[in-house]
């Protein structure tokens, strides 16, 4: 059987299905057209409301992020340059803080932080950490934080975040669970990461964001001190 002998439907072109398929579909339904009630619009209204303010939450989130980082890290690498000798009340705030931390548990120590990231598994989570080489202690107390000798450092944060390679004053104390291949943990405190200078000097933060400097003695001498 040939086209010609088929009904016009079944033997035109698809071209032409196509033609009228589309022509149908343009064709006004019958019956009036029923427009969107209240609710269906207060609806639509509501949910283009939340999207704008979930638009506007991540957008605030992301530059909060982005000012965040670089404000940490800035207690962590220091200024360019030498930082002036610190007030007594700088140095009486630094000590405070110090020892609010001895109380906790902490020792303070300093030392060399060694560049590279360092992978560490307790069994039970996986972040990072990194070597530190404690040269001496500021203070006695932290009862298995020792005053001399590598330790490794944990810190459970992106590599970003992690203190530039260089000298510092740490605050550590033991962590609860050893890493998984038998060597011990420390966490340290991050607001008290403190730069030490090839001069001997401890750049110590101060009210309104400055930084004052002062000989490490000094230093354990106030923390020592009454």
């Amino acid at each position: 059987m040939t086209d010609q002998h088929l009904p016009k439907e079944e033997g035109e072109q698809a071209p032409e299905q196509v033609r009228r398929l589309l022509a149908a579909a343009a064709e006004p339904p019958e019956g009036p057209v029923r427009a969107p009630g209240a609710a269906f619009t207060a609806r639509a209204r509501r949910g283009l409301l939340r999207r704008r303010l979930a638009v506007a939450a991540a957008a605030a989130a992301a530059v909060a992020a982005a000012v965040a980082v670089p404000t940490a890290l800035g207690g962590f690498s220091g200024d360019d340059g030498p930082a002036p000798a610190a007030s007594a009340e700088c140095l009486r705030t630094a000590v405070q803080k110090i020892r609010d931390r001895q109380e906790q548990g902490y020792r303070p120590v300093y030392g060399t932080l060694r560049a590279g990231r360092i992978d560490v598994d307790d069994g039970v989570t996986q972040s990072s950490a990194f070597r530190f080489d404690v040269d001496g202690a500021l203070a006695d107390g932290g009862a298995g934080v020792p005053s001399s000798g590598p330790v490794t450092v944990w810190y459970p944060a992106a590599e970003v975040q992690l203190p530039r390679p260089g000298r510092y004053v740490l605050l550590l104390d033991p962590a609860d669970r050893p890493s998984k291949e038998g060597d011990g943990l420390f966490h340290f405190a991050p607001e008290q990461a403190l730069p030490l200078g090839d001069d001997g000097r401890v750049v110590l933060e101060c009210a309104g964001g400055g930084k004052g400097a002062v000989e490490r003695e000094r230093l354990r001498a106030a923390v020592t001190g009454p």
